[in-house]
């Protein structure tokens, strides 16, 4: 599997190859997020509530730039707003360990978030422009690789510089960042997307506004809806994890990180590979699939009393994110057509909701005698959505039909 993957990596279009690596030294830059709420708590002389909600408006400036994501990409090529993206971001985190009073800090995390996410929708209108429609669910897998090996490696490296001195952990993101906006700008100018060569069905980034009917509206919210219990669901573990198998099974804190592992470890080696084989199958089988791996094992979260039990599940709800995500992020592309670049951005918006509303929704679930509800409700909820698109299909204003692709190389 390492061996394909690394293949694929290889032959992707140079675009994509320059993507990916930008890709994978901006996450792995990201090293100081992990680590704001004990600086801001020590260093930064908030109190809880005051740090509570400066990391809050970290969510809300990536909300803001996923809702503004579709105007900034009718103006500007994706590579100049990752660019934008990337100088805001690293003045942003630079300046941190310089400033003290909530206010400051509020305003400045504000700028941070919105910097971090604003890569992320044009991330996503890079790598449709750059692989025609029958190669963009691998395309999609290679840019999660690149996200997941990054933040893999981040927050380690930031775990050993903040030991050594918590103001370092925020430089060297910095310069992490300037770093990845400097390659993108040196190999982009080279590479730039439009050498892609998508071919026949390839589409191109409309120039301003663009109008959608009744029926492309409809489609894409109705995905849209559909999704948010899977965002939901896959936003559980990093915030609900480390509670659920220390305090709420009892069991030695290793487990958490052998569930962290197990997920980390199946995504690097099996997504590339597995959506090479899947790269044929329909939209409609795909999401299927990977919302009943995903129900199923969050269910199985829930049910599980032992570390083995643990590691079944996350084996089995990590098969659905392999499948789910690539296959989410394809079909949105597809169905959005002219309107990709906005409709991705708004997509990407589904995500911060999620991230934002998890925390608060498993503190609520969660209670004494029933650990393991906030896993029920979110295998229950994603059942339930499999069904809605089963019914979703069946008419034009909810699904988008797809055309056959004639060939996959």
């Amino acid at each position: 599997m390492p061996v394909e993957t690394l293949r694929t990596l290889a032959g992707l279009a140079p675009p994509l190859r320059t993507l990916f690596l930008t890709t994978l030294l901006f996450r792995t830059g990201t090293m100081a997020y992990p680590f704001l709420t004990p600086y801001l708590l020590g260093r930064g002389g908030l109190d809880a509530a005051e740090a509570g909600l400066a990391v809050t408006t970290f969510g809300v400036g990536a909300l803001a730039a996923d809702l503004a994501a579709g105007r900034l990409l009718a103006r500007l090529h994706p590579y100049a707003l990752m660019r934008g993206g990337f100088l805001l971001g690293a003045a942003a985190v630079a300046v941190v360990p310089l400033l003290h009073g909530q206010p400051a800090l509020i305003t400045v995390v504000l700028a941070w978030g919105f910097a971090y996410e604003i890569v992320t929708p044009a991330a996503y209108a890079a790598t449709i422009a750059g692989s025609p429609p029958e190669q963009r669910k691998v395309a999609f897998s290679c840019y999660r690789l690149a996200i997941n090996l990054g933040l893999s490696a981040g927050p380690l490296l930031g775990a050993l510089l903040y030991a050594l001195d918590p103001y370092a952990v925020f430089w060297a993101n910095a310069l992490c960042v300037l770093a990845a906006a400097a390659f993108l700008h040196r190999r982009g100018a080279r590479r730039p997307i439009a050498d892609a060569g998508g071919g026949p069905g390839h589409e191109t980034r409309p120039q301003g506004p663009v109008r959608q009917t009744r029926a492309e509206r409809t489609r894409f919210w109705s995905v849209f809806g559909l999704s948010l219990p899977i965002q939901l669901a896959y936003a559980l573990p990093s915030v609900f994890v480390g509670a659920y198998v220390i305090v709420g099974l009892g069991l030695p804190g290793y487990w958490a990180g052998v569930v962290f592992t197990v997920n980390a470890v199946g995504i690097v080696l099996f997504e590339v590979p597995l959506n090479i084989r899947m790269a044929r199958v329909g939209h409609l089988a795909t999401l299927l699939s990977g919302y009943a791996l995903a129900g199923t094992g969050f269910l199985l979260m829930a049910l599980a009393d032992t570390g083995p039990e643990l590691v079944v599940a996350t084996l089995v709800w990590t098969a659905g994110e392999i499948v789910v995500f690539p296959g989410l992020l394809d079909y949105v592309s597809r169905l959005s057509g002219p309107a990709a670049d906005r409709n991705m951005g708004l997509f990407s918006g589904g995500v911060n909701l999620a991230f934002i509303a998890a925390p608060q929704l498993a503190l609520h679930l969660s209670a004494p005698g029933h650990p393991g509800a906030p896993w029920a409700a979110a295998g229950a909820a994603v059942c339930a959505a499999c069904l809605l698109l089963l019914a979703a299909r069946t008419n034009p204003y909810t699904w988008h039909k797809e055309e056959p692709c004639s060939s996959v190389t």
